[in-house]
């Protein structure tokens, strides 16, 4: 919740700064937002990924099953893993589609990857410079849990974040950049990408989980291995950005409520929460033995 705060209070000065209107940050990624269904919808965004990143994925119906198991499942709209769940089998999913978060919206069947290592990058467009990032971080996500498919998140107390952007030199992370760019013309988002290796990933041989584009943080501020004026000069570098991007906003049209209907579907969704490989296996057993 401080970094939240630090986050927004920077971002709320350099609006005053620039001049810019503070609420403009919610229009910044509006042209992949999907007014009818008033989210963005990780079903629209997996129509544009680049087909050799893409997971299998559908929205779940009754009448539909995997292929194979394991499989995640995740609401259309959601962040931070939340509703999301690793199903193991048809008598987990028959648990998930009973649940009430799953009948408060729809919920995504997304095979699971099978890349060794999961990569948090996060990346905000340059505001002067075209084809350019003003910011990259990049982080490895660590998983002390026994599960072979956890789930990953800020809630999960078993989920680590290392930074490793210093790891690549800015060549790779351009290179990084232009490709993750063919996806779509995002002015801020965070991918979740499985590879095997970091070398794997440079190599454009991953896996993408998901692309987060509202409100996504730099997950490098949780991490363990930067310092606070390291991760205070990333805060600043992102706010500095974002308010600069809104800023180029104020004379244009308006993509109506994006902020006030994304509240609307949390609370849609609010029943839903993270189920690891434990919690799953519970509920499901109690049901066999009832």
């Amino acid at each position: 919740m401080l970094i939240r705060g630090l986050l927004i209070l920077h971002y709320m000065v350099f609006c005053l700064r620039f001049l810019t209107i503070p609420w403009r940050y919610f229009q910044l990624n509006a042209r992949y937002f999907n007014k009818q269904k008033k989210i963005f919808s990780k079903h629209d965004l997996d129509a544009i990924t680049p087909v050799e990143w893409r997971l299998n994925q559908y929205i779940d119906r009754p009448d539909l099953c995997p292929e194979r198991y394991p499989v995640f499942a995740k609401p259309e709209w959601g962040q931070n893993s939340v509703g999301v769940s690793c199903i193991h089998n048809i008598a987990e999913l028959g648990v998930l589609r009973e649940s009430s978060g799953y009948q408060a919206q729809n919920y995504l069947i997304q095979e699971a990857a099978v890349g060794a290592i999961e990569f948090e990058v996060f990346v905000v467009k340059h505001p002067q410079q075209a084809g350019q990032f003003a910011v990259m971080s990049i982080t490895q996500v660590i998983n002390n849990s026994a599960d072979t498919f956890p789930v990953n998140g800020i809630y999960n107390h078993d989920t680590q974040y290392q930074d490793i952007t210093d790891a690549l030199s800015p060549t790779e992370q351009q290179q990084l950049w232009q490709e993750l760019s063919r996806m779509g013309d995002f002015t801020i988002a965070r991918y979740s990408l499985k590879a095997d290796s970091l070398s794997a990933l440079l190599l454009r041989q991953f896996k993408l989980v998901e692309v987060n584009l509202y409100v996504p943080m730099p997950l490098s501020l949780l991490s363990h291995n930067l310092t606070r004026l390291q991760k205070y000069q990333l805060l600043y570098n992102t706010t500095y950005s974002l308010a600069q991007l809104a800023q180029q906003l104020n004379s244009k049209k308006v993509t109506q409520g994006i902020f006030f209907n994304k509240l609307i579907a949390a609370r849609r969704g609010h029943n839903t929460r993270i189920l690891n490989q434990d919690e799953t296996s519970k509920t499901t057993n109690l049901q066999m033995d009832q």
